[in-house]
């Protein structure tokens, strides 16, 4: 059997979780055998591009102007498409993802695959729509969580590499975790150092990474930390990432009175931020929505204790009391408690953390993931 080319389309190469699952979709193809072209529609970031090569990958960057309008993409993809003519296409669906898709059928492509990775409740009935069209016209349409899946059609069910339902358009496959590479750096991390180079020697560390931006609900958190500072004056809120609301945040904790125990690191390498997690306490992820939670599966894989909202795909990565904790969605209050509780107890914490590993290491796993899209690709080729 020849070598078969597979195109992941995506609007952006920038440093988040849908672009992580891209490279640790290209790594798992690029094993398996696939040629494989990552396509970005707009901006990048020049690491995350850097890494998709590193991987075996092409990557075109069309460099379009967003302000040239859908027509100007929809027309630029549907040439790019006709001259590569892939095997196979797999568009990221993130806006704006039905044209690509249609582009694709145009250009005569006969396997598509998408993805989706935000959950449909936090839009309105049009990108309902528009996304089920696209779901008809691929081959097969992918879920990162089942509160996803079930948000954009209805139901749900994850895609079983062992029987396979060829009359089901659309399924759930979990987002993976490199657990094996986790744990190695966070084991190979030199806590001691990454503490005096912050000038935290002897302080309790809470950390939160991701873009800063609304829905990932920093807010939540920089409110929680008034009670958790005043129960333990020596914590130190160490936010990782970069983003829009950043400096809307640093206001908002001066005017809170806690600017003095927060350390805005900014963005930092993938590995960077596996070596942070060797010296924070508990991680939080006060989302408002969020499609799978992968900062939660990282930061659990590196046994840290996680507390983060009772939303969407958290709710399926973490069981409340039993390997992490769940708070009501937007209540600093009851965050402040969680935060407060896990640092009060150490032994208790360092259970819950070590039944989190476990958790992402039998049901996340890079392994499981790799194994159910190969599984898919196979099994749905044309």
């Amino acid at each position: 059997m020849s070598i078969q080319n597979v195109l992941i389309c995506i609007p952006v190469l920038l440093i988040g979780g849908t672009e992580i699952q891209t490279l640790n979709l290209v790594n798992v193809f690029v094993e398996a055998g696939y040629r494989v072209t990552v396509c970005c529609y707009y901006e990048y970031d020049a690491a995350m591009v850097l890494q998709m090569k590193q991987t075996g990958a092409e990557v075109i960057l069309m460099e379009l102007k967003r302000s040239d309008g859908l027509w100007h993409l929809f027309k630029k993809l549907r040439v790019l498409l006709r001259q590569m003519n892939p095997d196979i296409i797999h568009v990221q669906y993130i806006a704006p993802g039905l044209l690509p898709i249609i582009a694709a059928r145009l250009a005569g492509i006969k396997t598509i695959f998408a993805t989706v990775h935000q959950p449909g409740r936090v839009y309105g009935w049009k990108e309902k729509v528009f996304l089920r069209i696209a779901a008809r016209l691929c081959t097969a349409f992918f879920c990162n969580s089942k509160a996803v899946e079930k948000s954009w059609f209805g139901d749900s069910q994850i895609f079983n590499p062992e029987k396979i339902d060829k009359k089901r358009k659309h399924f759930t496959i979990y987002n993976g975790v490199d657990v094996d590479r986790i744990e190695r750096i966070v084991k190979e991390a030199d806590s001691d150092r990454i503490r005096e180079s912050l000038n935290i020697r002897n302080k309790k560390v809470v950390g939160v990474v991701g873009r800063l931006r609304g829905e990932k609900g920093q807010a939540v958190l920089l409110k929680a930390m008034v009670d958790v500072i005043k129960t333990f004056p020596d914590t130190v809120l160490l936010v990782v990432g970069d983003g829009p609301d950043r400096q809307h945040l640093e206001q908002m904790a001066i005017q809170l009175g806690i600017n003095d125990n927060i350390l805005w690191l900014g963005q930092r390498k993938q590995q960077e931020v596996f070596e942070l997690y060797s010296i924070m306490y508990v991680v939080a992820v006060p989302s408002i929505f969020e499609g799978f939670g992968l900062t939660a599966a990282e930061a659990m894989a590196a046994g840290v204790p996680v507390i983060a909202s009772a939303v969407d795909g958290l709710m399926e990565v973490i069981e409340d009391g039993v390997n992490g904790y769940l708070v009501p969605v937007d209540d600093s209050k009851k965050l402040s408690i969680a935060l407060i509780n896990v640092l009060s107890k150490k032994q208790k914490s360092v259970d819950i953390a070590n039944k989190g590993k476990e958790h992402i290491k039998n049901n996340f796993s890079i392994d499981k993931f790799a194994v159910s899209m190969t599984t898919a690709y196979q099994s749905f080729v044309s």
